[in-house]
């Protein structure tokens, strides 16, 4: 992992452990990809706001920093082809949309 990564990392750790979410009860890689955030948070600027849950808490992820939102946990789509809760779809390219974690091949407005 990368220096900014892993500084992402801590700060999610951080913000879910004032919540009451011990670490030892969930795994960050598979509520979503750490790397990839921090990618996606360093390619956008200061401009890219991000959206997780993780085990019911709401977090807004910025390159400023991780925040508990107080919006309500939304409930994530069924993968239609294996039936595991879908956090994100991925498009690699502009007839391909890939829902996250699965890897299931999905429409690109499953989570709209």
């Amino acid at each position: 992992m990368t220096a900014s990564t892993d500084s992402l990392v801590v700060d999610i750790v951080r913000t879910l452990e004032k919540q009451g979410i011990p670490r030892e009860s969930y795994q960050l890689g598979r509520e979503f990809d750490p790397e990839a955030l921090a990618r996606l948070l360093d390619s956008g600027g200061g401009t890219v706001e991000v959206r997780l849950e993780v085990r019911g808490v709401s977090l807004v992820v910025t390159k400023q920093g991780v925040w508990v939102t107080d919006e309500p946990p939304s409930e994530r789509p069924e993968c239609p082809h294996c039936g595991l809760p879908v956090s994100a779809v991925v498009q690699l390219v502009p007839t391909h949309h890939t829902a996250y974690p699965c890897g299931c091949r999905v429409r690109g407005d499953l989570l709209e």
